[in-house]
């Protein structure tokens, strides 16, 4: 038994291992984003990324909960289309681990390399202001509370 339960969690730290390595990530996508997909305005949400259409300047999110500014009211959840020209992008960097609160300003070239290489979850503001996207610390959006 306890051979069992040694041989399961050297299996899951094998597992977690090949996670982190550089390109074995989350897959995104690169491609055109579908003209049916709609776009995010006016919101502030959680999202991770799904695709990546450099050319349009554009990238596909799926939505795991946000809300509207004004109106309040929630984001559907689901696939939300994102215009990344204009925006500010953040990467949180981890050398006290994760959350711990220091994120780095990165041009669109160096988001787009990481995210392509390790995927991408985070926060999306695209309310009043400047587009922002981060997966930098974050106030409690699923709950309602917009910054």
């Amino acid at each position: 038994m306890l051979q069992v339960l040694g041989l399961a969690i050297g299996a899951a730290w094998v597992g977690l291992a090949v996670a982190e390595v550089p390109g074995n990530g989350p897959h995104v996508a690169v491609r055109p984003i579908g003209a049916n997909v709609p776009t995010l305005r006016g919101a502030a949400a959680l999202a991770t990324l799904v695709a990546l259409d450099p050319k349009s300047g554009e990238a596909e999110f799926r939505v795991g909960c946000g809300w509207y500014y004004k109106p309040k009211r929630r984001v559907r959840l689901g696939l939300w289309k994102v215009p990344l020209r204009g925006a500010s992008f953040n990467l949180e960097s981890y050398p006290n681990g994760p959350a711990s609160g220091i994120a780095h300003s990165v041009s669109i070239t160096t988001w787009e390399r990481q995210v392509l290489l390790h995927g991408w979850s985070g926060t999306l503001w695209f309310g009043p202001g400047r587009p922002y996207i981060s997966n930098g610390p974050t106030t409690d959006i699923c709950g309602g509370v917009l910054g």
